[in-house]
Parts: structure tokens; C-alpha cells; sequence
């Protein structure tokens, strides 16, 4: 017996007739009552758009929602990859600037309504985020104006953006802590994955799409090939996970296996999970119990944190870092041991010295010292040779 899906409806009001009988039309979708909205703004728009032409009274009953989805979707979406699209246009749109802007009519939205989200957005998120949000805000009122859906833009000179905090506010372990950290991580379940990134300076997303084919333990080094991400599709009301290729051609590098107990680890590491009674191969060498790709939220939520949680309980001393923290602590071990920042920048995937240049900013006095008594050390030995 087949089960019928779920069908969900949302009704749309288009003005009124000549009759002065209201228009509606209803949409739906078997996916989400938010992709059967997508739809019926996605007509709004197209309807409004066949009906306004030369009519300067109805461009200015726009609604923002209805022109910003279809602006995305125009002139974002053909010409950046799907996880982009969702990560700096959609979410932003969906998440945060429909429930503000989304009704509003696009003509009466002044710099002050958006001053006044600024204001409001920098309560609650981060500045790289109320940018990101500044910047969608810009591409859909540009191409309103373009469009001459606006009269005018909104987006002016005036406008203030929140600062960005400095980047000596990012924290990295010291030499000890490193040491205890990967001590205790030799031992742990789900220790190889903190053992590689705190001896590779890998990122989450190179962490999660690493392979058991990108490892050669007879050379002893780590292909960084891949790099794991998640997006929300934009066909699809839900979070999917995907193999992307990475940022530069710099990301893509061959990085040393050094620390014996890594190679040991990854040497005695299970290839192999039980499915149904059955031994499967699993292609990601960190994986979910079932052998697949973790999602990289959930991998942060069900392994990083109850991790870093039960060494703070042991080791109440030691902070608890982000998982960018620790590839920020292996780029500053790195420099105070003498390591040339332009290997440095090439180990770790940069393209050019700025981001080195940033760990400097925030390392702190008494590793700098150790970082030059070692070098003047070695140069004396040198010389004194």
C-alpha cells in the first residue's frame, strides 16, 4: 500500500480584479510549505513584472522577497558552484533578511531601514556575518535599480558596518599544551582526527573529505586533494554534504607525516565498518559509524565537542578551541620553531604570507622569545663551529 505525500500549500494574493474581487492563487509542494513560498513568489514576481510595465505605482509595491529571490536566482545562481550559492547568498537572504526586509515594498526601503538591520544584526551575529549579509543586501538592490524595480538604492556611503575584531583575538595552545592534547589524543576514539590536525594544520573541511588513497604511509606523507563541505540545495529543503575542489591551487599540496605515533595510528586504523553482518570498506578515513562522509556540522557536534569536553574535564588548565584554533596553533608552533613562513604558508595552503603574517599579530611575548633565543642558539653553534 503506497503512502500518499504530504502535500503543503501556500496561497498567494495578487491585488484585485477590475471586478474588485481579490486575486489568489495557491501553490504547492510536496518538499516544504517553504519551497511551495519559493514558488508562488517566484510568479509574484514574473506576475507583477507582466503586469506593472510603464506602471510606476505597481514597481512600487514590489515586495523584497519576491524581487530578491528572483534576483539570486537570475544573477547569482548560473555563475557560482551550488554550495557558494547557498552558503553566501541564500542563507543570508533566507535566514536573516526575509524576516526583516520580506514584506517591505522595495521602493520605500530608505538607508535607514537599512542602518536600522545593521544595527539590529551586529547584536546577534558576527561582523564577517552582518557583511556577508550587507553585501546580498547591495547585489539585490543594484540590480533593483538596474531593473528599475527601485528608484533609488538604499545602499549608501553613510551606512555603517560593524568593525571586524582584531585578529590577535584568536587563540592558539602553547608548546605544553600541544603536547598534552596530542598525548591525549593518541589513546582516545576518536583521536587520529585531532592527531591530524593538530600535526598537519589541516582545515575541518580538508580533515573530513581526507581519503585512505590520499595517505602513502610507505613515503610518509598526506595528499590534501579534497575538501569536504555542506550546503543547503537549493532544489532540496535540506543539508547536503559534498567533495568540492579547493579554494587555490595552493590548497592542493603534499604535507609530511612527522610524529611516528601518527603513522602508527594511521597504520592500525580500521579500514573496515559491519553493515548488516558484512565488512565494508570505507573510502574517508574519518567517518561516520556507518562508513560514510560525516557532515561537517555534525562531525563538530558528535565528535570534536564531546572530545575537547572530556579533556577539559580532565585537564580543567587546557581551554577548549575551535577546530580552526588548532590549525591558527599549529601555524604558530610552527613559526616560534624556526620554520621559514614562506614553507609555512605552503604546509598549511596559503597562497601568499598575509595569513602568516596574522599569526605573528597574535603570538604571544614569551613564545616569540623562545622562537628568537632558539634561532640566536643555532647561529651561535654555527658560527662558533
Amino acid at each position: 500500500m503506497s503512502v500518499e505525500k504530504k502535500r503543503y500549500e501556500y496561497k498567494l494574493t495578487l491585488g484585485r480584479g477590475i471586478d474588485g474581487k481579490l486575486i489568489r492563487k495557491s501553490f504547492y509542494s510536496t518538499k516544504s510549505k517553504a519551497d511551495a513560498r519559493k514558488k508562488a513568489e517566484k510568479y509574484r514576481l514574473q506576475y507583477e513584472m507582466e503586469h506593472c510595465v510603464g506602471g510606476a505605482s505597481c514597481v512600487r509595491e514590489m515586495k523584497f522577497e519576491a524581487w530578491a529571490v528572483a534576483c539570486l536566482e537570475l544573477y547569482k545562481k548560473p555563475f557560482v558552484t551550488e554550495n557558494t550559492y547557498s552558503g553566501t547568498y541564500l542563507i543570508p537572504l533566507e535566514n536573516h533578511l526575509i524576516p526583516y526586509f520580506g514584506q517591505m515594498n522595495m521602493d520605500n526601503i530608505r538607508p535607514y531601514h537599512i542602518q536600522a538591520y545593521i544595527n539590529q544584526a551586529s547584536q546577534k551575529y558576527a561582523p564577517e556575518t552582518v557583511k556577508k549579509d550587507y553585501n546580498v543586501l547591495s547585489l539585490i538592490f543594484q540590480n533593483a535599480v538596474d531593473n528599475q524595480i527601485c528608484t533609488h538604492n538604499p545602499i549608501v556611503k553613510s551606512i555603517q558596518l560593524p568593525k571586524h575584531e582584531p585578529v590577535s583575538g584568536k587563540r592558539a595552545y602553547s608548546q605544553e599544551q600541544y603536547d598534552l592534547i596530542y598525548s591525549y589524543a593518541k589513546n582516545h576514539r576518536d583521536g587520529l582526527a585531532i592527531m591530524l590536525l593538530l600535526e598537519t594544520g589541516i582545515s575541518r573541511s580538508e580533515l573530513l573529505g581526507l581519503r585512505w588513497e590520499d595517505i602513502d604511509l610507505e613515503k610518509q606523507v598526506i595528499h590534501i586533494n579534497h575538501g569536504l563541505v555542506s550546503y543547503r540545495s537549493a532544489d532540496e529543503d535540506k543539508w547536503v554534504s559534498a567533495e568540492s575542489g579547493l579554494k587555490n591551487k595552493f590548497r592542493k599540496r603534499t604535507v609530511p607525516i612527522v610524529e611516528k605515533s601518527l603513522l602508527e595510528r594511521l597504520q592500525l586504523e580500521p579500514r573496515k565498518v559491519e553493515l548488516n553482518g558484512r565488512l565494508v570498506e570505507t573510502q574517508q578515513v574519518i567517518h561516520s559509524p556507518q562508513g560514510k562522509a560525516y557532515q561537517p556540522n555534525n562531525w563538530v557536534n558528535r565528535r570534536y565537542k564531546p572530545f575537547m569536553d572530556e579533556l577539559h574535564a580532565k585537564y580543567p588548565e587546557i581551554p577548549i578551541l575551535s577546530v580552526h584554533e588548532l590549525r591558527h596553533t599549529r601555524a604558530t608552533l610552527w613559526i616560534a620553531q624556526g620554520v621559514e613562513p614562506y614553507m609555512a604558508a605552503r604546509l598549511l595552503g596559503h597562497s601568499d604570507l598575509k595569513m602568516l603574517t596574522k599569526v605573528y599579530d597574535h603570538t604571544d611575548p614569551e613564545t616569540l622569545r623562545r622562537a628568537l633565543l632558539n634561532r640566536n642558539h643555532d647561529g651561535m653553534g654555527t658560527n662558533g663551529q
